[in-house]
């Protein structure tokens, strides 16, 4: 697995968009992915924690079993898969310790938490939101959670829900996301903290956003770890693949207006589309 390059876009074979899991195994060895941009993303989340502690850590009462489980598992992990960047690895016990533990990785932890034969967000220790609010989801269900999300719980509720009773312990998997956006702010919640926006931008300003997401099942406590790897790669780079950006401005002319709408691409995919199928390399 290339940890540097994810293109879901690529996926799309011309039919109009709709929502779809595409889950795949996920290799417990690439759980966690370091790369090139470690060093600066793993700064960003401590000044992101000191600055905006209410935005960036949430929890509901109740869920301290469920969040040594995960932690102790992710130490664990590290240390053994990553020897390399921990030969030990000490986290800050002055910190809640879903918080501590992710200062260390690069991806934004969720644990979602059974309770009353349901999964619901118990906690989160989320740096890098793509415009949505982490407070707001505490302790809701799936659907609840997905329902501001245009046409995602009419397409997609009944396979989550039997996707996540499935969800097996030993058997984790991942899946991607996407999304073009206007600017390379990883930080980006809905709460009023986030920078400010600089307005309609030019196609070439523009970034493919991706998400991999993994999720894993714990044997003791029958949670959920989430887990939400961000990737931003400039319009101008992804232009520079004639086929990749063939590709993109497909999938963006596929968006049915509402899906355009939630991801903030009404007034501009038709001028990024075009963009993308005429750009040129500079001689």
């Amino acid at each position: 697995m290339s940890t540097t390059r994810f293109e879901p876009h690529r996926e799309h074979r011309g039919e109009t968009f709709r929502w779809r899991l595409g889950i795949r195994s996920l290799d417990p060895v690439e759980w966690f992915i370091f790369d090139e941009h470690a060093d600066h993303e793993l700064e960003l989340k401590k000044q992101l924690s000191v600055n905006f502690p209410h935005t960036t850590f949430g929890t509901i009462d109740g869920v301290a079993d469920e969040v040594e489980e995960v932690t102790s598992a992710i130490i664990n992990h590290l240390t053994a898969v990553h020897a390399d960047r921990f030969s030990s690895l000490q986290v800050d016990s002055s910190l809640h310790p879903l918080v501590a533990i992710s200062m260390h990785v690069q991806e934004d932890l969720i644990v979602m938490v059974e309770r009353d034969g349901e999964l619901i967000f118990g906690a989160g220790s989320v740096h890098f939101p793509n415009r949505w609010d982490l407070r707001s989801k505490l302790g809701l269900s799936m659907r609840e959670v997905h329902a501001p999300v245009a046409s995602l719980n009419d397409q997609l509720e009944p396979a989550i829900d039997d996707f996540l009773a499935r969800l097996s312990v030993g058997k984790p998997v991942w899946r991607l996301g996407w999304g073009v956006i206007e600017n390379a702010d990883l930080y980006q919640p809905t709460d009023g903290t986030a920078p400010a926006r600089l307005g309609r931008a030019a196609p070439a300003d523009h970034y493919l956003r991706v998400e991999r997401e993994t999720l894993i099942r714990f044997p003791r406590t029958r949670c959920v770890l989430f887990t939400i790897r961000t990737f931003l790669t400039p319009l101008t780079t992804t232009a520079k693949d004639p086929e990749s950006a063939h590709l993109l401005a497909n999938a963006l002319d596929a968006l049915p207006p509402d899906i355009a709408s939630y991801k903030q691409l009404t007034e501009n995919r038709a001028a990024i589309a075009s963009w993308l199928r005429e750009f040129k390399l500079a001689d």
